[in-house]
């Protein structure tokens, strides 16, 4: 826990409107390919302790993506707390350096964390953290990207991020609604008062020169939105090195990768056999195809009944992605926990296959999966699933340099985490894209995340406000 000197409060308050740093100029355009903006600009708005605002940091397009992918996965905000760690929790690297996690009543905000390089969007953004916040190890000191979400009337209150993080970057994803004159970042005793604007960074030191003390004036507090619902992003920046990824320099080329069709792996023998209902679920026959990293496919995962049982969920709604990031994934609906018993049946069938507990497992997604290298979202949680919906399509591993022929009902199964080393390593051998023929229907399937926190159990907490009870929309 952090060690705090308590000082005297400013008696003014100066607040800083990225907007009005930025005067006249125009912001920067997006790269159309990339959507990223096409320059920076940094102001000082203090030079002891230093703190920099950065406008336009991100594109508008780069704020709408890394909202979108959190979608459904919001937890009630955690505070650290000081106790030693176990042997298991310094192994992980989702846990806070001298300190462990748990709900508070002084921050009734919701989070998620996403997952390294989750896109080639999250990592282009976390090299560009990186890059401002200047540490001798660059992008390894980036823990994982918590993304924050303050409906009215939540917050956090004053706290300090700790001398184990030299550099914090807030990033503010959206605009405050007209009149609402709070849901700013309030710093006491500097009686600085940092008002969001839609993609302006943040960045202050939270420890003195030398590194070993808490530098008591970076307490701060987010207050609580009176109208709206505001999003951000914490960046921290770890004393220790904390971002490692397990991948590959070479990519398989799409013409010379292995080709298994998932339908194929139930042999002769039993391919004229009925598969039988176990307890009202179909039987399942579970193929280990990639061993490292393991990678499980499920031939006839759901049964067609239950494949158009869950298409009914999309039938009414129409997505039409645009940007840079239309090939991405795109939610076309979310399905809340056991809506129906099709529902219920599939999300235990998940844990049955993956090995993991409901309790971690996120709202099922119905998705039109990523169709762009690099766009695919893996997920924010551990370890995923995907589960075809179309008459058939094509997932690609370019790691792995194998592609896998779905047809509807088939699943496949693998992790986001490896840690053969002891320390929780990125597994980016996982990172996949969809394919479909020339003329066929664009793919549709279920997402499926698992997450380190018991997610359902935490969400019950709190009640969660939506975008809709806010906007009426």
């Amino acid at each position: 826990m952090a060690k705090i000197v308590e000082l005297p409060r400013a008696t003014t308050l100066a607040v800083i409107d990225a907007k009005e740093l930025m005067g006249d100029k125009e912001p920067p355009k997006m790269d159309p390919n990339t959507g990223l903006p096409g320059s920076l600009q940094a102001y000082v708005v203090s030079s002891d302790p230093k703190m920099t605002v950065l406008p336009n940091f991100l594109s508008e397009a780069e704020c709408d993506h890394l909202i979108q992918l959190v979608e459904g996965c919001w937890m009630p905000s955690l505070v650290g707390g000081a106790v030693n760690k176990t042997a298991d929790e310094k192994k992980d690297a989702n846990t806070e350096q001298g300190s462990v996690n748990s709900v508070s009543q002084t921050r009734t905000s919701w989070s998620c964390m996403l997952r390294y390089a989750q896109t080639d969007v999250i990592e282009r953004i976390e090299h560009r953290v990186s890059m401002i916040a200047a540490l001798p190890h660059g992008v390894s000191q980036l823990e994982r990207f918590n993304m924050v979400r303050y409906a009215p009337g939540e917050l956090f209150n004053e706290h300090h991020d700790g001398k184990f993080r030299p550099r914090t970057v807030f990033i503010y994803l959206n605009d405050m609604e007209d009149g609402d004159d709070q849901g700013d970042t309030f710093f006491p005793v500097l009686g600085y008062s940092f008002k969001p604007r839609r993609g302006t960074a943040v960045m202050w030191s939270n420890a003195n020169e030398d590194g070993t003390k808490e530098d008591s004036r970076m307490v701060h507090a987010g207050r609580a939105p009176r109208k709206g619902v505001k999003y951000g992003v914490n960046c921290f920046l770890n004393e220790t090195q904390m971002r490692q990824l397990v991948t590959i320099t070479r990519p398989v080329a799409l013409s010379d990768a292995a080709v298994q069709r998932v339908a194929d792996l139930n042999d002769d023998s039993v391919k004229d056999e009925p598969p039988g209902p176990v307890n009202g679920s179909p039987m399942l026959r579970v193929f280990q195809v990639v061993v490292d990293p393991k990678i499980v496919a499920v031939p006839a995962f759901l049964s067609p009944n239950e494949v158009d049982d869950l298409l009914e969920h999309a039938s009414d709604v129409t997505i039409q992605p645009s940007g840079p990031f239309e090939l991405g994934t795109q939610t076309i609906c979310q399905l809340d926990f056991a809506a129906t018993p099709t529902v219920d049946a599939v999300e235990r069938r998940l844990i049955a296959v993956s090995g993991q507990e409901l309790d971690n497992l996120a709202a099922l997604r119905i998705v039109r999966p990523g169709m762009q290298d690099g766009l695919c979202n893996r997920g924010c949680g551990k370890h995923s699933m995907y589960v075809c919906l179309s008459k058939e399509e094509e997932v690609f591993f370019p790691m792995l340099g194998i592609r896998f022929l779905l047809a509807a009902g088939d699943a496949l199964s693998w992790t986001n985490v490896n840690f053969e080393t002891g320390f929780a390593r990125e597994e980016m051998r996982t990172q996949r894209f969809h394919r479909c023929e020339n003329d066929a229907e664009l793919p549709i399937g279920i997402d499926a995340y698992f997450h380190e926190n018991p997610l359902r159990a935490q969400q019950k907490v709190r009640n969660f406000v939506t975008d809709a009870d806010v906007y009426g929309k």
